[in-house]
Protein backbone atom coordinates (compact mmCIF):
# COMPACT_ATOMS: atom_id res chain seq x y z
CA UNK A 1 0.00 0.00 0.00
CA UNK A 2 1.48 3.65 -0.72
CA UNK A 3 1.56 6.81 1.40
CA UNK A 4 -0.81 7.99 -1.22
CA UNK A 5 -3.15 4.94 -0.55
CA UNK A 6 -2.82 6.05 3.33
CA UNK A 7 -3.71 9.40 3.03
CA UNK A 8 -7.27 8.74 1.15
CA UNK A 9 -8.14 6.29 4.11
CA UNK A 10 -7.14 8.66 6.48
CA UNK A 11 -9.06 11.42 4.45
CA UNK A 12 -12.13 8.88 4.11
CA UNK A 13 -11.97 8.45 8.20
CA UNK A 14 -11.47 12.14 8.71
CA UNK A 15 -14.34 12.66 7.07
CA UNK A 16 -16.41 10.18 8.87
CA UNK A 17 -14.89 11.35 12.12
CA UNK A 18 -16.10 15.48 11.39
CA UNK A 19 -20.05 13.98 10.41
CA UNK A 20 -19.92 12.17 13.81
CA UNK A 21 -18.57 15.09 15.51
CA UNK A 22 -21.04 18.14 13.76
CA UNK A 23 -23.93 16.69 12.47
CA UNK A 24 -27.11 15.52 15.44
CA UNK A 25 -28.04 12.21 15.85
CA UNK A 26 -25.21 10.69 13.72
CA UNK A 27 -24.03 7.93 15.98
CA UNK A 28 -20.95 7.52 18.09
CA UNK A 29 -19.39 4.74 16.42
CA UNK A 30 -18.49 7.76 13.44
CA UNK A 31 -16.49 9.12 15.64
CA UNK A 32 -14.68 5.75 16.41
CA UNK A 33 -13.75 5.09 12.89
CA UNK A 34 -12.25 8.64 12.99
CA UNK A 35 -9.40 7.11 15.12
CA UNK A 36 -7.67 6.03 12.10
CA UNK A 37 -7.23 9.49 10.67
CA UNK A 38 -4.44 11.01 12.94
CA UNK A 39 -2.29 7.97 13.11
CA UNK A 40 -1.77 7.44 9.48
CA UNK A 41 -1.65 11.50 8.38
CA UNK A 42 1.60 11.85 11.09
CA UNK A 43 2.59 8.38 9.11
CA UNK A 44 2.62 10.16 5.91
CA UNK A 45 4.02 13.46 7.25
CA UNK A 46 7.08 11.05 8.47
CA UNK A 47 7.79 9.81 4.54
CA UNK A 48 7.05 13.14 3.40
CA UNK A 49 9.98 14.81 5.78
CA UNK A 50 12.03 11.89 3.80
CA UNK A 51 10.57 12.33 0.12
CA UNK A 52 9.54 15.89 -0.24
CA UNK A 53 12.19 17.80 -2.86
CA UNK A 54 12.06 21.08 -0.97
CA UNK A 55 11.46 20.47 2.60
CA UNK A 56 11.42 24.44 3.19
CA UNK A 57 8.40 24.30 1.07
CA UNK A 58 6.28 22.00 3.06
CA UNK A 59 6.98 23.62 6.46
CA UNK A 60 5.86 26.71 4.80
CA UNK A 61 2.78 25.06 3.71
CA UNK A 62 1.96 23.41 6.94
CA UNK A 63 2.87 26.82 9.08
CA UNK A 64 0.75 29.10 6.16
CA UNK A 65 -2.35 26.95 6.70
CA UNK A 66 -2.35 26.27 10.40
CA UNK A 67 -2.16 30.19 10.92
CA UNK A 68 -4.60 30.62 8.15
CA UNK A 69 -7.16 27.73 10.22
CA UNK A 70 -6.66 29.38 13.22
CA UNK A 71 -7.53 32.95 12.05
CA UNK A 72 -10.83 31.26 10.41
CA UNK A 73 -11.53 29.19 13.73
CA UNK A 74 -11.16 32.84 15.89
CA UNK A 75 -13.00 34.74 13.55
CA UNK A 76 -16.13 31.55 13.59
CA UNK A 77 -15.87 31.62 17.45
CA UNK A 78 -16.70 35.25 17.67
CA UNK A 79 -19.94 34.95 14.89
CA UNK A 80 -20.70 32.23 17.27
CA UNK A 81 -20.28 34.33 20.94
CA UNK A 82 -22.48 36.99 18.53
CA UNK A 83 -24.95 34.91 17.58
CA UNK A 84 -25.43 32.43 20.14
CA UNK A 85 -24.29 29.28 18.66
CA UNK A 86 -23.23 26.64 20.78
CA UNK A 87 -20.08 25.84 19.41
CA UNK A 88 -17.63 26.61 17.05
CA UNK A 89 -14.61 25.25 15.02
CA UNK A 90 -11.29 24.70 17.22
CA UNK A 91 -10.07 22.35 14.72
CA UNK A 92 -6.38 22.47 13.18
CA UNK A 93 -4.88 19.15 12.60
CA UNK A 94 -2.09 21.88 10.29
CA UNK A 95 -0.58 23.08 13.37
CA UNK A 96 -0.21 19.46 14.58
CA UNK A 97 1.42 18.69 11.36
CA UNK A 98 3.54 21.98 11.95
CA UNK A 99 4.71 20.85 15.38
CA UNK A 100 5.51 17.75 14.82
CA UNK A 101 7.15 18.28 11.80
CA UNK A 102 9.17 21.07 13.39
CA UNK A 103 10.18 18.66 16.14
CA UNK A 104 11.61 16.38 14.42
CA UNK A 105 13.59 18.67 12.23
CA UNK A 106 14.60 19.71 15.56
CA UNK A 107 15.59 16.51 16.80
CA UNK A 108 17.54 16.11 13.19
CA UNK A 109 19.37 19.01 14.18
CA UNK A 110 20.55 17.91 17.06
CA UNK A 111 22.03 14.78 15.77
CA UNK A 112 23.74 16.71 12.75
CA UNK A 113 25.43 18.71 14.85
CA UNK A 114 26.63 17.21 18.00
CA UNK A 115 28.44 20.12 19.41
CA UNK A 116 24.97 22.40 19.37
CA UNK A 117 22.57 19.49 19.99
CA UNK A 118 21.99 20.05 23.96
CA UNK A 119 21.96 24.10 23.69
CA UNK A 120 19.24 23.51 20.63
CA UNK A 121 17.25 20.44 22.25
CA UNK A 122 17.22 22.44 25.87
CA UNK A 123 16.45 25.87 24.02
CA UNK A 124 13.57 23.99 22.23
CA UNK A 125 12.46 22.09 25.28
CA UNK A 126 12.33 26.04 27.85
CA UNK A 127 10.38 27.28 24.96
CA UNK A 128 7.70 25.02 24.35
CA UNK A 129 7.28 24.04 28.07
CA UNK A 130 7.08 28.17 28.73
CA UNK A 131 4.56 29.06 26.28
CA UNK A 132 2.13 26.13 27.31
CA UNK A 133 2.40 27.20 31.07
CA UNK A 134 1.77 31.00 29.81
CA UNK A 135 -1.17 29.01 27.68
CA UNK A 136 -2.71 27.77 30.74
CA UNK A 137 -2.17 30.62 32.76
CA UNK A 138 -3.50 33.16 30.32
CA UNK A 139 -6.89 29.99 29.66
CA UNK A 140 -7.78 29.98 33.38
CA UNK A 141 -7.18 32.80 35.59
CA UNK A 142 -7.04 35.51 32.73
CA UNK A 143 -9.85 33.43 30.84
CA UNK A 144 -8.34 34.62 27.09
CA UNK A 145 -11.25 33.13 24.89
CA UNK A 146 -9.49 30.20 23.72
CA UNK A 147 -9.76 31.53 19.67
CA UNK A 148 -7.09 33.82 20.57
CA UNK A 149 -5.09 31.57 22.29
CA UNK A 150 -5.11 28.68 19.47
CA UNK A 151 -4.45 31.14 17.27
CA UNK A 152 -1.74 32.33 19.45
CA UNK A 153 -0.22 28.84 19.85
CA UNK A 154 -0.15 28.31 15.75
CA UNK A 155 1.59 31.54 15.44
CA UNK A 156 4.29 30.47 17.56
CA UNK A 157 4.29 26.58 16.58
CA UNK A 158 3.49 25.57 19.62
CA UNK A 159 4.48 21.65 19.97
CA UNK A 160 2.26 21.10 23.73
CA UNK A 161 -1.11 23.60 23.02
CA UNK A 162 -1.64 22.32 19.26
CA UNK A 163 -4.35 19.74 18.77
CA UNK A 164 -3.44 16.46 19.85
CA UNK A 165 -0.10 18.26 21.99
CA UNK A 166 2.80 15.85 23.16
CA UNK A 167 0.94 12.44 22.15
CA UNK A 168 0.70 13.02 19.02
CA UNK A 169 4.14 14.90 18.51
CA UNK A 170 5.69 11.84 19.90
CA UNK A 171 3.74 10.11 17.72
CA UNK A 172 5.01 11.71 14.88
CA UNK A 173 8.71 11.34 16.00
CA UNK A 174 8.38 7.59 16.56
CA UNK A 175 6.96 6.86 12.92
CA UNK A 176 9.99 8.97 11.48
CA UNK A 177 12.33 7.17 12.94
CA UNK A 178 10.97 3.45 12.77
CA UNK A 179 8.89 3.90 9.64
CA UNK A 180 11.42 1.53 7.90
CA UNK A 181 11.26 -1.27 10.98
CA UNK A 182 7.94 -2.57 10.88
CA UNK A 183 8.79 -4.35 14.72
CA UNK A 184 10.25 -0.97 16.47
CA UNK A 185 6.76 0.83 14.92
CA UNK A 186 4.61 -1.62 16.26
CA UNK A 187 6.08 -1.33 19.80
CA UNK A 188 6.24 2.30 19.69
CA UNK A 189 2.99 2.68 18.26
CA UNK A 190 1.26 0.43 20.86
CA UNK A 191 2.82 1.89 24.04
CA UNK A 192 1.39 5.20 22.58
CA UNK A 193 -1.88 3.64 22.29
CA UNK A 194 -1.47 1.68 25.82
CA UNK A 195 -0.66 5.22 27.34
CA UNK A 196 -4.29 6.36 25.49
CA UNK A 197 -6.07 3.15 26.74
CA UNK A 198 -4.95 3.15 30.57
CA UNK A 199 -5.68 6.93 30.53
CA UNK A 200 -9.50 6.24 29.50
CA UNK A 201 -9.83 3.09 31.88
CA UNK A 202 -8.20 4.37 35.20
CA UNK A 203 -7.77 8.00 34.98
CA UNK A 204 -4.20 7.40 36.50
CA UNK A 205 -2.45 10.49 35.53
CA UNK A 206 -6.00 12.59 35.89
CA UNK A 207 -6.90 11.10 39.37
CA UNK A 208 -2.68 11.78 40.05
CA UNK A 209 -2.91 16.22 38.99
CA UNK A 210 -6.40 16.59 40.28
CA UNK A 211 -4.92 15.41 44.03
CA UNK A 212 -2.79 18.24 43.91
CA UNK A 213 -5.90 21.08 44.06
CA UNK A 214 -4.53 23.05 41.39
CA UNK A 215 -7.12 24.34 38.46
CA UNK A 216 -4.25 25.53 36.42
CA UNK A 217 -1.50 22.72 36.95
CA UNK A 218 -4.31 20.18 35.62
CA UNK A 219 -5.31 22.40 32.73
CA UNK A 220 -1.30 22.47 31.83
CA UNK A 221 -0.94 19.09 32.05
CA UNK A 222 -4.21 18.34 29.79
CA UNK A 223 -3.02 20.79 27.41
CA UNK A 224 0.38 19.60 27.26
CA UNK A 225 -0.43 15.86 27.34
CA UNK A 226 -3.49 15.96 24.56
CA UNK A 227 -5.24 13.18 27.17
CA UNK A 228 -8.82 13.44 28.98
CA UNK A 229 -7.66 14.37 32.52
CA UNK A 230 -10.53 16.71 33.93
CA UNK A 231 -12.71 13.78 35.80
CA UNK A 232 -10.99 11.27 36.56
CA UNK A 233 -11.46 11.26 40.24
CA UNK A 234 -15.23 11.79 39.58
CA UNK A 235 -15.77 8.60 37.72
CA UNK A 236 -15.43 4.56 38.76
CA UNK A 237 -12.62 2.70 37.48
CA UNK A 238 -12.66 0.61 33.84
CA UNK A 239 -15.77 2.81 33.12
CA UNK A 240 -17.13 1.10 30.11
CA UNK A 241 -19.09 3.75 29.23
CA UNK A 242 -16.58 6.42 29.46
CA UNK A 243 -14.24 4.40 27.14
CA UNK A 244 -16.81 4.01 24.54
CA UNK A 245 -18.51 7.59 24.51
CA UNK A 246 -15.72 9.77 25.89
CA UNK A 247 -12.41 8.90 25.87
CA UNK A 248 -11.80 6.69 22.99
CA UNK A 249 -8.44 8.08 21.32
CA UNK A 250 -7.10 4.50 22.42
CA UNK A 251 -9.08 2.66 19.35
CA UNK A 252 -6.46 4.56 17.18
CA UNK A 253 -5.36 1.16 17.98
CA UNK A 254 -6.94 0.11 14.90
CA UNK A 255 -4.78 1.85 12.55
CA UNK A 256 -1.86 -0.29 13.22
CA UNK A 257 -2.08 -3.23 10.25
CA UNK A 258 -2.44 -0.34 7.90
CA UNK A 259 0.06 1.39 8.80
CA UNK A 260 2.05 -2.18 8.95
CA UNK A 261 0.99 -2.65 5.13
CA UNK A 262 2.55 0.87 3.72
CA UNK A 263 5.03 0.29 1.79
CA UNK A 264 6.49 3.93 1.61
CA UNK A 265 6.22 4.42 -1.91
CA UNK A 266 4.22 7.51 -2.91
CA UNK A 267 1.48 7.12 -5.26
CA UNK A 268 0.27 9.76 -7.95
CA UNK A 269 -1.67 12.73 -6.04
CA UNK A 270 -2.48 16.41 -6.24
CA UNK A 271 -0.16 17.88 -3.82
CA UNK A 272 -2.84 20.88 -2.87
CA UNK A 273 -5.83 18.78 -2.83
CA UNK A 274 -5.37 17.80 0.61
CA UNK A 275 -4.81 21.25 1.86
CA UNK A 276 -7.84 22.55 0.30
CA UNK A 277 -10.03 19.82 1.30
CA UNK A 278 -9.12 19.12 5.28
CA UNK A 279 -10.54 23.41 6.21
CA UNK A 280 -13.18 23.16 3.51
CA UNK A 281 -14.86 20.11 4.74
CA UNK A 282 -14.61 20.87 8.54
CA UNK A 283 -16.30 24.33 7.72
CA UNK A 284 -19.48 22.81 5.80
CA UNK A 285 -19.96 20.07 8.14
CA UNK A 286 -19.78 22.99 11.12
CA UNK A 287 -21.89 24.73 9.31
CA UNK A 288 -24.47 21.90 8.38
CA UNK A 289 -24.60 20.61 11.43
CA UNK A 290 -24.11 23.75 13.86
CA UNK A 291 -25.88 26.59 11.85
CA UNK A 292 -28.45 24.78 9.90
CA UNK A 293 -29.38 21.20 11.57
CA UNK A 294 -29.41 22.87 15.34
Amino acid sequence: MSVTMLKRIALAAMTINYIGTFIPGVPIWFQWIGRLAAPLFFYAMAWSLDKTGDKKLYFKRLYVCSVLMALINLILSIVAQKTGLVTSVTNNIFATLFAGAFFIEVLEYGRNHPKRKWRMWLSYGFWQIAFAGLWAVLYEIVEVPYGFLNLFSSICGSALTCEGAFMYIAMGAIFYYTKEDKRKLSIGYLIICLIFFLNSAFGIWGRIFMLLGSDVLVVLMEVMTGMVLWGASFRSLFDISHMLNNDFQWMMLAALPLLLCCNGECGRYKKYFYYIFYPVHVYLLWFLGVVILR
